[in-house]
């Protein structure tokens, strides 16, 4: 009788003691406890990983992006939401910040818009806005000016001035009959007039329209050569 009581009272010990180990276990790794996640967005990785030591949690990187606002280095987001109770041990997942990103711009002045174009998708860049103007210099659908400028940028928008060729200036054809042709030429270029010649001749004995006609700057009036009135053609 006595032996059975001792064996009783050894594993009444033995489970007192097991279940002792277990609560130490449970109370060493904190098996039940819980911390609350700090908001970490926009402290860059040294603060944050020391606000998780502190909740006895663990920092992750999942991933870099670029930031237009978040300076590089800084935490965009978090996987875990501020304010969230988590098992201590836990890992909060954040994005990292790369900063800005920067761009290449390229010198578009004097190309075709639709030249421009192609290279901008190529480069990621987009046309923010296009001012059309008139030039007399600047041939129609070409870019006269760009903003930004050349070099390095950290937007992916660009403004371009493109051009829409020379005002439509309009006037009466004046009379190029029985000019020399060195004067002809010389007026026509100051009114922008192109002069289709035909023949030999030092002088102009027909035109095509005649003097009069309503013809605009860049048209072409047709002039004859031949040797002048008076004179065998």
């Amino acid at each position: 009788m006595k032996n059975l009581f001792k064996v009783f009272i050894y594993i009444i010990a033995f489970i007192a003691v097991g279940a002792v180990a277990v609560l130490l276990v449970f109370e060493v790794v904190n098996f039940d406890e819980t911390s609350e996640v700090p908001s970490m967005i926009g402290k860059n990785v040294t603060e944050a990983a020391e606000m998780l030591n502190k909740k006895k949690l663990f920092l992750n990187i999942e991933r870099k992006e670029h930031h237009e606002e978040i300076m590089e280095g800084n935490i965009i987001t978090q996987n875990i939401k501020p304010g969230q109770k988590v098992r201590i041990g836990s890992e909060v997942g954040v994005v990292v910040s790369k900063g800005t990103e920067i761009y290449s711009m390229p010198s578009f002045e004097g190309q075709l818009l639709d030249d421009a174009k192609l290279t901008l998708v190529n480069l990621g860049i987009e046309i923010k806005k296009i001012t059309p103007v008139h030039s007399d210099t600047v041939e129609k659908g070409k870019i006269i000016a760009q903003r930004p400028l050349p070099g390095n940028i950290d937007s992916n928008e660009i403004h371009f001035l493109v051009s829409l060729g020379s005002y439509e200036v309009s006037y009466r054809c004046p009379s190029f009959v029985n000019m020399t042709v060195d004067d002809a030429r010389i007026l026509a270029g100051e009114l922008g007039i192109k002069l289709a010649e035909k023949g030999k001749g030092s002088r102009i004995i027909f035109q095509k329209p005649e003097a009069g006609v309503a013809v605009q700057k860049g048209d072409s009036v047709e002039v004859t050569l031949g040797r002048g009135w008076g004179m065998w053609f």
